[in-house]
């Protein structure tokens, strides 16, 4: 197993916010603003409409209404932009059918390198709301997306950095290309990255002494310049998936988990079975996670 690439420092200069301002998003702004505080990024607030749910007859589609739809969305944007300063942002409604193209539209209108997802789903993906959008969204965004989830506790005021970040893998590409940004986010002081593999029963009883050769494996991920800007420590745990990245993030009061993602990887080809939606609905902090088409780093 070679050892990432890793380009520091990692910058996000464009971060997309996409909401429906139906729900209450506001932690998930507060950590937009921080991080376009620290990147000295460029914040876009994008209010999202689905006319398939705004309108249920298409035959009320008219210019007067989407108009009038149009004006709502502005306010709705001005609004939640009052508790926004001291960073360049800008304002703009969109509206189509189906929420997921339309963001993943604007990220690459805009060259975005950062999508912040809020979603209030609890229990993995609802079909009703824009964080059904979240699995199809990360798994084919063209720049990484944080995902923040209804028990992320919002962030201090101002600038924004991560601490103690977890980065989990399965040794995938999309994985590593992962791995490559959480290790670049740690150049900071005193960050830590956790790099975790989870030891499912299947990779069990197909390989004798997994623990050792996926140790093993953690650590070569590692360049060793990177152990001059932070602390990297490997963690394997044994069980389900989501379980173990969940328990270790508690764990070490990781204030970030890193995840490689990709329509047809070990992660979201399970999304059906609770794997990632039970880690993006139950994390403690944001997830950050990284499509495999990603030229990232």
């Amino acid at each position: 197993m070679s050892t990432m690439n890793v380009q520091t420092p990692v910058r996000f200069s464009r971060i997309l916010y996409p909401t429906d301002c139906l729900t209450d998003a506001a932690v998930a702004l507060k950590y937009a603003a921080g991080l376009a505080h620290t990147f000295s990024s460029h914040l876009e607030l994008a209010n999202v409409i689905d006319l398939a749910h705004t309108f249920p007859t298409m035959d009320v589609l008219s210019g007067p209404a989407l108009d009038a739809i149009r004006r709502t969305g502005e306010r709705d944007l001005e609004r939640i932009s009052g508790a926004i300063s001291g960073i360049p942002f800008t304002r703009r409604v969109i509206d189509g059918f189906e929420s997921a193209t339309l963001i993943l539209d604007e990220a690459v209108n805009t060259n975005a390198d950062l999508i912040v997802l809020g979603t209030s789903c609890k229990h993995g993906f609802s079909d009703t709301s824009l964080g059904a959008r979240t699995a199809e969204i990360i798994g084919s965004a063209s720049c990484p997306v944080l995902t923040i989830g209804p028990r992320v506790p919002a962030p201090p005021e101002g600038a924004l950095s991560f601490q103690r970040i977890l980065y989990a893998t399965d040794f995938s590409i999309p994985a590593r290309k992962a791995g490559a940004i959480a290790i670049g986010l740690g150049h900071v002081e005193g960050a830590k990255v956790y790099l975790c593999h989870v030891i499912s029963k299947k990779e069990e009883s197909r390989q004798p002494r997994c623990d050792e050769a996926s140790l093993a494996s953690l650590r070569a991920l590692v360049p060793e310049e990177a152990k001059s800007w932070c602390s990297a420590e490997c963690v394997v745990e044994r069980g389900n998936a989501a379980e173990g990245i969940l328990a270790l993030a508690k764990r070490v009061n990781a204030d970030l988990i890193v995840l490689g993602a990709h329509k047809h990887s070990y992660w979201l080809s399970l999304i059906h079975s609770g794997i990632v939606a039970a880690v993006l609905a139950s994390a403690p902090c944001p997830v950050l996670t990284v499509a495999g088409g990603q030229n990232v780093i």
